[in-house]
């Protein structure tokens, strides 16, 4: 432990009240108060220890550091948030936060040796939601676009089901796809969406857009709402939900495998995660793809009978049987010119009346659209599963090699069967969505968070 000096601990918080008027964390509460706290810590000249951060600023009391990321990543989108806020707002101040690597601790640096140091400060990629969009006319142009992806999705798929392939009869008769399209049964294409809705200014004017885990749907923003009656004429529900760009490539590799031999659709229907019913969850065989963070009502029977787990973050998994950690790097480092790691998995089991689910689940992108195209090629996942018979549940975690978001490779680490899913709707876990901040009224001087380092 250092002695305190006073000038040094007058010039922290002078820097912190900088970062936190210029708006340099954005609304995390999250980032804001691990701010604070690495501020008292590093005031008093001593270096808190991980688990000391999990617990005092996350409430994450007796985690395993081994398999709990979640300050790790914190501390990370906190690094990049001042990287961004000096190279920004922040530009014109003598000195700068840092927190060099290897401990958790606020120091002073001259801002331009930093600078000429570090280079230019990178993007920061870890939140896994688009940015909020500003503008009266955002709402409009979110819906364009999602029609135009329909569109393209369409077409795309159209033209890849009419088109001959010599494999894909081998891959329809894999343990991975057979049960789901045995006897031309129907099969519902669940694909894992995100709701967002709007805030409106003082005048009225919807001017963001606003993703928030811990809100899911118009009923959930009337919940919301409800409960802090404050947030009425603020929030307001626009009819909107966005899928990943990762679910239109996965729609068009997979559509082929789940249509007849006469390229006759099979009674296919998409159906958005968020409007699942239980009728469809109990009888209807389906497919779904997206995110891990998107799975919504079929996250539990996923995980329930699984020996992977979701770790600090929706872009970490556990294998509960080894304790090893599988955590995805896109999200923490820039990978426009070196590759990183991106991971999958692929679970199949059977539904409550035997119906037939087959989970393509991603950290991200590169990972969703990578393994999607694995699960459907003769020589990726139907040569794994080639001893299995039809009808073995199982899950399959697959590492992906990607480059600007882009998959180049995919690779099978582990085939595990899965044990008998509970469908009595008892939790398997918590999940990083439920640590997530509750909202903040209005008139306190902060706004509610539009997301934090987890995927949601």
């Amino acid at each position: 432990m250092s002695p305190p000096d006073d000038n040094l601990q007058d010039r922290l918080r002078a820097q912190v009240d900088v970062v936190r008027t210029g708006e340099g964390l954005g609304r995390s509460q999250g980032l804001d108060r691990l701010l604070q706290f690495l501020l008292d810590c590093s005031v008093e000249g001593r270096t808190p220890k991980e688990l000391e951060i999990a617990d005092q600023v996350f409430g994450r009391s007796g985690v395993n550091a081994d398999q709990d990321s979640s300050v790790r990543v914190h501390i990370h989108r906190l690094r990049r948030k001042l990287d961004e806020f000096y190279a920004g707002p922040g530009a014109g101040e003598a000195e700068r936060l840092a927190m060099p690597k290897g401990g958790y601790r606020l120091l002073l640096e001259p801002l331009a040796a930093h600078a000429a140091a570090d280079g230019p400060a990178p993007v920061d990629d870890a939140s896994p939601d688009p940015a909020p969009t500003s503008g009266g006319r955002a709402y409009a142009l979110a819906a364009i676009g999602a029609v135009a992806l329909l569109v393209l999705v369409a077409c795309g798929t159209w033209w890849l089901a009419r088109r001959p392939d010599a494999g894909l009869r081998t891959v329809r008769a894999s343990a991975a796809w057979a049960p789901a399209i045995a006897n031309g049964s129907r099969i519902s294409l669940v694909v894992g969406d995100y709701y967002i809705f709007g805030e409106r200014d003082a005048d009225g004017d919807v001017t963001q857009l606003v993703r928030r885990f811990d809100i899911n749907s118009a009923q959930n923003l009337d919940g919301l709402i409800a409960t802090h009656p404050e947030r009425s004429g603020v929030d307001v529900d626009l009819g909107l939900n966005y899928l990943p760009v990762g679910v239109g490539n996965a729609l068009r590799v997979v559509t082929p495998v789940v249509r007849s031999d006469g390229y006759e659709p099979i009674g296919n229907l998409v159906v958005p995660v968020s409007q699942l019913s239980p009728e469809q969850l109990k009888l209807v065989n389906m497919v779904y793809l997206g995110y891990l963070s998107g799975l919504g009502t079929l996250r539990d029977p996923v995980f329930s009978g699984s020996r992977f787990a979701i770790g600090g973050s929706y872009d970490e998994i556990v294998d509960r049987r080894t304790s090893r950690s599988y955590m995805a790097g896109t999200h923490l480092d820039r990978n426009d010119q070196n590759p990183s790691r991106e991971y999958a998995l692929i679970s199949c089991f059977p539904g409550v009346t035997g119906n037939w689910i087959t989970v393509i689940a991603g950290t991200r992108d590169a990972a969703l659209m990578q393994a999607a195209d694995y699960a459907t090629r003769p020589d990726g996942l139907a040569a794994a599963t080639r001893s299995l018979v039809p009808g073995t549940a199982f899950d399959a975690l697959v590492s992906v090699e990607s480059l600007r978001n882009v998959g180049l490779s995919a690779r099978l680490i582990v085939l595990s069967p899965r044990r008998e899913v509970d469908w009595s709707g008892k939790p398997t876990q918590r999940f990083p969505d439920e640590f997530h901040e509750s909202p903040v009224p209005v008139g306190t001087g902060r706004s509610p968070s539009r997301g934090n380092g987890t995927q949601g």
